[in-house]
């Protein structure tokens, strides 16, 4: 649904890897999974969290305007805010015609997109 709203994340990169929060390793999904031929250590999926504070990291110790900010779409490929926003409401479209006005809406429940609603 983010995309087909044209919402982003933003990952920050900190030095040495540190982040806000470390990935979650779940046992037959990421790792000993029967067909997976990789053996992996826990320490793998784990980064050290940033338990500082992260504003002198930061060019003139803030973070610069959205639109001065590098965005990715969904293939790795350079896009514009607008861009991706397009992108995803064709997509959007395809997937459930709404008008220009309204935005697909998504069953809770399945996360199926369900009916298109007033933004």
């Amino acid at each position: 649904m983010m995309y087909l709203r044209g919402y982003v994340s933003l990952y920050p990169n900190f030095p040495n890897q540190a982040s806000f929060s470390t990935n979650h390793m779940e046992p037959g999904a990421h790792i000993s999974a029967k067909d997976n031929v990789v053996r992996h250590d826990k320490a793998d999926f784990e980064v050290p969290l940033l338990n500082q504070d992260f504003r002198n990291l930061l060019p003139n110790g803030k973070l610069p305007p959205a639109s001065k900010l590098p965005s990715l779409n969904l293939f790795n490929q350079a896009l514009s805010l607008k861009g991706l926003k397009a992108a995803g409401a064709k997509l959007g479209q395809d997937v459930l015609e709404c008008r220009p006005t309204e935005r697909v809406m998504v069953d809770h429940e399945t996360g199926l997109p369900s009916h298109c609603a007033a933004f």
